[in-house]
């Protein structure tokens, strides 16, 4: 483990901004973990943050007195197989290595994420999902530290409570993500080739639609998920039935929303909205926590004028 002082978070987190941290404890293995929880305890830190790639943080500028576990990537990925035929892997490797090794054991099952940033820890917390699959789907069971019990537990997939974008461990703050295993499926040469198709397919999708050139957090918003807001959106856009079915798997794009709304391109100091995808607010030029919150305040506003209710954010606000 590595202990990093008055560090500044934005030089590590994805979206490029946050400030400063007392402490930023750098953490590649179970080990490291161990350490920085006796570091924790030692210091009498009671505040506490956990971060990966930070691929869907927006973190605030303000001076973090606390610590940060930063759960950063392995010099050395150390993924292996279980006695029941599971992948295990650490919380902070990536998602894409991952992916990497099951196609070089010849499994496949994780191939729609490809493109998506983040660590498996991280993936875990959100269920991250995209093109109509989630992680959630593939996590057998995971080891989960408890900070009010100080133990590491065990929970199955069915413990973990995974739901659209959240699972136990984002909405019990006291849990961390330590180690994954993952059910994957032995494919022959001709599905392992056809994964591998929908894996690079899918990032030429990322490439063509998704504003990557600028850092973000990924969707700012869920999409509408809700059967009531979906039909409360249809009542006052009758229109867009035909993409919510057809399109959208049952749910309302809040890219298509936002920029129906008239955001697209609009800019708050140095954070911008998409003008290639509007549900992506970009840090253009050394945008502040302050610029990003600002558009996020607007688009709520305007939205709730439109269809009543209010819609769901999605990047985790940290201040």
């Amino acid at each position: 483990m590595h202990i990093y002082n008055n560090f500044l978070l934005k030089d590590i987190i994805y979206y490029g901004i946050g400030g400063k941290a007392r402490f930023v404890l750098k953490i590649q293995n179970k080990e490291d973990f161990l350490e920085a929880l006796k570091f924790i305890k030692a210091n009498k830190i009671e505040k506490v943050l956990i971060i990966g790639l930070g691929s869907n943080l927006l973190v605030s500028d303000d001076f973090f007195d606390g610590a940060v576990l930063w759960f950063a990537k392995p010099e050395v990925h150390k993924f292996s197989f279980t006695k029941d035929g599971l992948v295990e892997a650490f919380a902070s490797e990536n998602l894409d290595d991952l992916i990497q090794f099951s196609f070089q054991h010849n499994f496949i099952g994780l191939e729609w994420a490809g493109g998506l940033p983040g660590t498996i820890g991280g993936g875990i917390r959100g269920n991250v999902g995209a093109f109509g699959k989630e992680l959630g789907n593939s996590v057998e069971k995971a080891e989960v530290f408890d900070i009010v019990s100080n133990q590491i537990k065990v929970l199955d997939s069915k413990d973990l409570k995974f739901s659209y974008r959240s699972s136990l461990v984002k909405e019990n703050k006291n849990l961390i993500v330590v180690n994954a295993f993952v059910k994957l499926k032995k494919a022959n040469e001709k599905e392992l080739a056809q994964a591998k198709k929908i894996y690079f397919s899918h990032i030429d999708y990322r490439k063509k639609n998704h504003p990557l050139d600028y850092p973000s957090c990924g969707s700012v918003f869920k999409n509408i998920t809700e059967k009531e807001d979906v039909e409360k959106t249809l009542n006052v856009w009758p229109d867009i039935k035909e993409q919510v079915e057809n399109k959208w798997h049952g749910k309302v794009a809040m890219g298509y929303v936002i920029n129906r709304l008239a955001f697209s391109g609009k800019t708050v100091g140095g954070a911008q909205i998409s003008e290639k995808h509007a549900n992506y607010i970009l840090n253009k030029n050394n945008a502040s926590f302050n610029d990003v919150k600002t558009l996020i305040q607007e688009i709520k506003d305007k939205f709730y004028t439109t269809f009543n209710f209010y819609p769901e954010v999605e990047v985790e606000v940290v201040k």
